[in-house]
């Protein structure tokens, strides 16, 4: 079984989980499939946004990303959602430098996250331009380059010292365990023990 693994912050919380359960792996090999101590299991670490994709093609069998990619992710949907981890927990935010959204123009709106961003002002019947950014979204406020943002927030530090209000939770965040549909029906036993031992940690 081929399990795909987020790199960055998660990864450690991740390892001490899968600890907990007898799988024990280097996260700093340099190898990029890294065997385990459960000879039946390996590890790929990938780009978070890429994890839904090797999962839902049967590249990778099982993967751990945050429901905020699978929300934002356009694929056929060829996996489940089994388990979440109650790691990596945060909230996704709309945010602005002043208290309240302009009210007689249309909205523009930095975001990671334009589904989400859509989703949330269509139930306000709100009309927005979505401005796509990758990097740092707490500036486009800042620059003018949008009047608030839909972005994961974890303390509210970063936006309490950019000036930035936290308006509206928009979704509470965490990070889910997903399985390949094929994989499931083919090695079924197999991975309904290792969700069920993970159940027992989470």
């Amino acid at each position: 079984m081929l399990i795909a693994l987020p790199k960055g912050r998660l990864l450690p919380e991740i390892k001490d989980l899968f600890y907990k359960i007898g799988i024990e792996f280097d996260e700093n090999s340099r190898k990029l499939i890294i065997e385990t101590s459960n000879e039946n299991i390996k590890i790929a670490i990938l780009r978070t946004w890429d994890i839904p994709k090797f999962v839902n093609y049967g590249v990778a069998d099982v993967g751990i990303v945050g429901k905020d990619i699978l929300f934002e992710t356009d694929l056929e949907n060829n996996y489940y959602e089994v388990l979440d981890l109650n790691i990596g927990i945060c909230r996704l935010s709309l945010a602005s430098l002043k208290n309240a959204l302009p009210q007689n123009k249309k909205i523009k709106v930095a975001t990671k996250y334009p589904t989400f961003a859509k989703k949330y002002f269509s139930k306000l019947s709100k009309d927005i331009d979505v401005v796509i950014l990758k990097g740092a979204i707490e500036i486009a406020p800042i620059l003018g380059l949008s009047d608030c943002i839909v972005d994961l927030v974890q303390t509210g530090k970063t936006l309490e010292e950019n000036g930035l209000k936290e308006l509206d939770l928009i979704s509470d965040i965490s990070s889910r365990l997903i399985v390949n549909k094929s994989s499931f029906k083919l090695n079924n036993k197999f991975i309904k023990d290792f969700v069920n031992k993970l159940k027992k940690e989470v």
